[in-house]
């Protein structure tokens, strides 16, 4: 019995180390990709290093082995825990009156530009004969926070893994797209910091992306962007709660739907959000001082490490089993949000 315990410990802690050591590599191939976005987006500062980051990552994944370097390396559990942190120490550089400001005054944005996507993906999509799961996965992905919003409503609607996989892969593909030609778009048109901030806060799909798309356009642009992107991804919680009450009556003959809800919704909580908070309320009441710029500049860098990471999970035959039709619906739902944030914003003379 002794030595079984033993060897049981004894894997346990190899499995450890192997963990770990995984974990490094992975931040090492990283951080060379931020390193390079870096230098690459000084010289070139209209691109700039969050959209180098992804675009590095996207080739060293595509020519370098795909899913047999990222899996190994842990590039997923990179790319979530470095976004989180490089958000919790932008809260740091911002006041948390500015943040509630920003947040609280777009809500109201951001419930109409949810109302067009989702009715949207629902309907026209149902006329475009898409699977009603499919409608519903790609609706809230676009309208709340991509591929987070998806895995937290998948279980509740008893989503295929098939369903989950043809959504996810819809929204990276226009969270690329967004990356590359947002930024652009707010320059021909001639948005201002603010305009552009809540643009992408509001129309850009995934969190790492609107962090992208913000900062590629500017850093005043870029700190509103996240601050609205926060602001939305909290409504993820009504939305999917929404859907487990309503499941009942939307397929009734296969009764209940799947999973305890209560779990879900808790699952699906955005924890680091309040940490955010956190910081930002040290930065207010003078505990962050004259360190909020060598801090900033630190929360940059931690996103484009990020953002590389995003890059190199972005595998190009993962959009072949989209199919046609998901990816016409995505696109139009995208292009809905993201054309009524613009117009609602001209309207308000908000540009």
């Amino acid at each position: 019995m002794a030595g079984t315990a033993q060897q049981a410990s004894a894997t346990a802690t190899a499995s450890n180390v192997s963990r770990w050591v995984a974990l490094a590599g992975g931040l090492a191939v990283c951080l060379v990709v931020a390193v390079a976005a870096e230098f690459a987006g000084a010289r070139y500062p209209l691109i700039g290093a969050p959209i180098f980051a992804i675009a590095i990552g996207l080739i060293i994944s595509n020519l370098g082995g795909g899913t047999r370097l990222t899996k190994p390396l842990r590039i997923k559990d990179i790319s979530g825990n470095a976004l989180r942190a490089g958000i919790i120490l932008l809260g740091a550089t911002l006041n948390l009156g500015d943040v509630v400001r920003t947040g609280g005054g777009s809500l109201w944005l951001l419930a109409l530009t949810m109302g067009v996507g989702l009715a949207f993906a629902l309907l026209v999509g149902r006329a475009m004969s898409v699977e009603w799961r499919i409608r519903a996965l790609i609706g809230i992905g676009t309208t709340i926070c991509g591929g987070s919003a998806i895995a937290a409503l998948a279980p509740v609607i008893r989503a295929k893994s098939e369903e989950i996989a043809y959504s996810i892969s819809v929204i990276f593909f226009f969270n690329m797209l967004a990356v590359i030609i947002f930024p652009g778009i707010g320059h021909a048109i001639g948005l201002s910091d603010s305009g552009f901030g809540l643009w992408a806060g509001t129309a850009v799909n995934d969190t790492s992306a609107v962090v992208a798309a913000g900062f590629a356009y500017s850093p005043a642009a870029g700190e509103i962007a996240t601050v609205v992107k926060l602001t939305r991804t909290t409504l993820i919680i009504p939305l999917v709660l929404a859907f487990g009450l309503l499941m009942p009556m939307i397929e009734r003959q296969e009764g209940p739907a799947g999973g305890d809800l209560g779990a879900r919704l808790k699952k699906a909580i955005p924890w680091f959000i309040l940490w955010f908070v956190v910081a930002s309320l040290l930065n207010t009441i003078g505990l962050v001082g004259a360190h909020a710029p060598m801090i900033q500049t630190w929360a940059r860098f931690v996103m484009v490490v990020a953002l590389a990471a995003v890059g190199l999970q972005g595998h190009w035959t993962a959009f072949v089993g989209a199919g046609l039709r998901p990816l016409m619906l995505g696109m139009g739902t995208w292009a809905a949000v993201a054309l009524t944030s613009l117009a609602v914003q001209a309207w308000t003379a908000q540009l």
